[in-house]
């Protein structure tokens, strides 16, 4: 493959930019941050799918990213963002024989990618030993397949011949079957027979017994039907008795027997209220001889005078209950009289008590703000003389330490001391300052809570306040003025009292005091029971007379119903007690007449079950079963007649047998060939393999001549089958990565990726080395250039780098500007 040129529209920091490439080596020198491995990385993934270092290469500020290769195959676009790229070379390939990097960590210690090894392989194939090898094997696979085709014709000829025995032996197997069957048949049908013989017969026994059980129950239920018909003769008679006159009639006894309970019922209610209003008389008659009257007219009189009495009661008490106020006292009344100046003593104690409160809480309250200051005062003085105290401290361990200024640190010592015992002196002053203050709140507190004399007496007497003493003061002055009334009132209470007493003395009530509440009330009680008693004896002679006329209308009301029961019972010629028993003669009636129907139905069901031969189930499964039996005897009769196939000619069995035992042997021998064949194709494909596997040897003859001509000097390196790179120190292999210079290193890997090339020369891949000759000295870069040129004659090489030795060496190489 020959890159002839790259555009590149938009690639990290290239924009804009084309590139011209000739074949052979192509030298491109550019400072550092110029670009080189940008190209190196446009290069890379124009040719093949993109990697993940595609990302960083996207440029800012820029619509395009991509570009276009061209080379000796054709013009290539490829546009990253929307996914447009090319497979051109394996990326891995392309990576491994195709790119040195600047700085490139390749593993050598790794197994290398199987792909790698795997064209190593194929070119191994393809030389003349490698082609005699792979022929041969491909000969005994085209007469491997010639046997097996014979092998499969003789199989299937054998199969053929197989496939018609099997298919002699079912017809012979059949026409066995079949004449077994004929006779297992034949025993069958006999079988059959005999038992059709048996069912047929025991059919007969069953039909005969259900008849004669059909004919005795036919019999039976004629006698109970001539039975039931002599009963309903008696009951003819009410059969034609209209049933409309009997309900009537049964009406009009229910109705007597209705109207006979509502006159006990009548009669009884009217001997309760006669009883109640002879009772209510004699109550009634003793209630007025208790007021002194004979009769209802003198009520009205005595209810007036009860009326006045309770109108004297009311003036009574109220004249009663202004003489118990004016005679009760109150302990108070006592102090009012002795001092009827203590209202304004007391308020003028009050008023000394809530100044001297005032002045001792303002007091209090000056004290605590003095004793806040003085606080905050201690807590300065208090930290000030530990921190002097501490730092004199300090610096008298450091005057013990530090001799060589001891002296100016001891007199600090004493200097912050002195400044300690000051502050803690004037800390104590203050605080005993602090307990004066406390003293004199305490003091102040306790005269604070002194009780005033006022507050004594306000609670010998159970008052909350002077206001409430105050009222009682009040009540006392009006206390003074209602008992200078006290003789007039008491005179009006006595002549009501008498007044009161000479109206009882009347009703034979007595004539003292202490009856005037309870004779009052008995009067008025006495006067309400007659009231309502006589309400009573009203309501219960109304309610006489109503029951009454109630009575007689019943009573008529009897006798017209019994006229018409009479005339009924006449016209129908039947009693009382078969009007009320009708209807369960009638159903009696109806129910013989429903059996004697339900009898005839029997009767002529049973008659039918004869005539048409109906049978019961158990009767009708033994005939279901003959009759089944019966057509298995047909299908047997009917196999029994057709006809059997003749069994095969022995002759021609024998015959394909013998052709099937000659194709055998054949088959035996085609498979020893077969086998014999496979031996000999394994035996140079195990050949075939071992010279291919050589293919390490070739690659570490030609990356030790690489190597060696760079370094001039052999390493200790051992190329492993696998194409790992180990050195070999005291029987160690090592990690040349770990041990060797980083220039001895970069060599390594250029000698090992040139050798993997030419053992690879299969692919004609461009080599882009980016700066990786930069740490070489001039000589060893001097014979990398020689091997350099040596191998642009193979393919095309681009060198990549920043290294002035080259750009002199070089004067036709293209400029890259960073």
């Amino acid at each position: 493959m020959l890159i002839k040129k790259v555009k590149i529209n938009g690639f990290g920091k290239l924009k804009n930019k084309e590139i011209k490439f000739k074949p052979g080596l192509n030298v491109i020198f550019g400072p550092n941050s110029s670009g080189k491995t940008t190209l190196a990385y446009f290069l890379l993934n124009s040719l093949s799918k993109p990697g993940n270092e595609i990302k960083k290469y996207e440029p800012w500020n820029h619509f395009e990213f991509g570009g276009e290769i061209s080379t000796d195959e054709g013009d290539f676009k490829v546009d990253f963002l929307n996914g447009e790229f090319n497979s051109l070379v394996d990326r891995e390939l392309l990576e491994t024989i195709g790119f040195i990097m600047e700085d490139e960590k390749l593993d050598t210690i790794k197994e290398k990618d199987a792909f790698v090894i795997s064209y190593m392989k194929k070119r191994m194939q393809k030389n003349e030993w490698g082609l005699k090898l792979t022929d041969a094997i491909n000969k005994t696979d085209e007469y491997a397949n010639e046997i097996q085709l014979c092998i499969e014709n003789i199989s299937k000829q054998i199969s053929e011949i197989d496939s018609y025995i099997d298919s002699v032996k079912e017809k012979i197997k059949n026409y066995n079957n079949k004449i077994s069957k004929k006779n297992e048949l034949k025993r069958k049908s006999e079988q059959l027979k005999q038992i059709l013989e048996e069912k047929e017969e025991e059919i007969s026994n069953l039909k005969r017994e259900y008849i004669q059980e059909i004919t005795e129950k036919i019999n039976s239920l004629k006698t109970e039907r001539d039975k039931l018909n002599l009963n309903l003769k008696e009951y003819l008679k009410f059969s034609k008795i209209d049933r409309d006159t009997v309900s009537q009639a049964k009406e009009l006894l229910e109705t007597i027997e209705v109207l006979e309970n509502n006159i006990k019922s009548i009669s009884s209610q009217l001997e309760e209220l006669e009883n109640n209003f002879s009772s209510i008389e004699n109550t009634l008659n003793e209630k007025m001889r208790n007021l002194n009257i004979e009769n209802e007219k003198d009520l009205e009189k005595v209810n007036l005078k009860i009326k006045n009495l309770s109108l004297l009661k009311k003036l009574y008490d109220e004249k009663k209950t202004k003489l118990e106020n004016i005679l009760e006292e109150n302990p108070l009344w006592k102090l009012f009289t002795e001092n009827e100046e203590i209202i304004e003593e007391v308020e003028k104690q009050e008023a000394i008590y809530r100044e001297n409160q005032a002045k001792i809480q303002n007091k209090i309250e000056e004290n605590e703000k003095v004793l806040k200051k003085l606080n905050s005062s201690i807590k300065v003085h208090k930290d000030f003389s530990f921190v002097f105290f501490f730092a004199a401290i300090i610096s008298l361990l450091l005057g013990f330490v530090m001799r060589n200024i001891n002296i100016w640190l001891f007199f600090g010592a004493a200097f912050t001391g002195f400044i300690g015992l000051f502050e803690t002196i004037l800390w104590r002053k203050i605080e005993s300052r602090m307990d004066e203050v406390k003293a004199e709140i305490q003091e102040l507190t306790k005269k604070k809570m002194i009780r005033p004399t006022y507050l004594s007496i306000l609670k010998d007497y159970n008052l909350k306040s002077i206001k409430e003493l105050r009222q009682k003061y009040y009540e006392f002055i009006e206390w003074k003025t209602r008992k200078k009334e006290y003789n007039q009132v008491s005179e009006e209470f006595k002549n009501l009292e008498s007044e009161i007493l000479r109206e009882l003395k009347d009703f034979n009530l007595g004539s003292a005091a202490q009856i005037i509440d309870s004779g009052i009330a008995y009067l008025e009680k006495l006067y309400n029971d007659i009231q309502k008693l006589l309400l009573s004896k009203s309501s219960i002679e109304r309610e006489i007379a109503k029951l009454n006329e109630e009575l007689e209308r019943m009573k008529a009301k009897r006798e017209e119903s019994f006229t018409s029961l009479n005339k009924m019972l006449e016209e129908l010629k039947i009693s009382i007690d078969e009007i009320k028993d009708f209807e369960n003669i009638y159903n009696e009636y109806l129910k013989i007449k429903e059996t004697i129907t339900k009898i005839d139905s029997e009767i002529e069901k049973f008659e039918n079950i004869l005539s048409e031969e109906i049978y019961p189930e158990y009767i009708m499964s033994k005939i279901y079963e003959t009759e089944k039996l019966r057509d298995e005897l047909n299908s047997y009769e009917k196999e029994l007649q057709e006809d059997v196939e003749k069994a095969p000619e022995f002759s021609e069995i024998l015959e394909n047998l013998k052709k099937r035992d000659e194709l055998s042997r054949k088959l035996e021998t085609l498979k020893g060939y077969y086998s014999n064949i496979e031996v000999s194709k394994q035996i140079l494909q195990k050949n075939l393999e071992e010279y291919v596997e050589t293919y390490g040897k070739k690659f570490k003859e030609e990356f030790t001549k690489i190597l060696l001509s760079i370094t001039n000097e052999p390493l200790p390196l051992i190329v492993e089958e696998n194409l790992s790179v180990r050195l070999n120190i005291n029987g160690e292999k090592l990690n040349p990565n770990e041990f060797l210079s980083a220039a001895t290193f970069d060599q390594l890997l250029f000698a090992y990726k040139i050798a993997l090339y030419r053992t690879m020369s299969e692919h004609n891949l461009p080599l882009v080395i980016d700066n990786a000759l930069i740490r070489y000295d001039n000589t060893r870069l001097q014979k990398t250039l020689e091997i350099l040129d040596e191998e642009s004659k193979r393919r095309q090489i681009i060198l990549l780098t920043s290294d002035e030795r080259l750009k002199n060496k070089f004067k036709e190489a293209l400029i890259l500007e960073g």
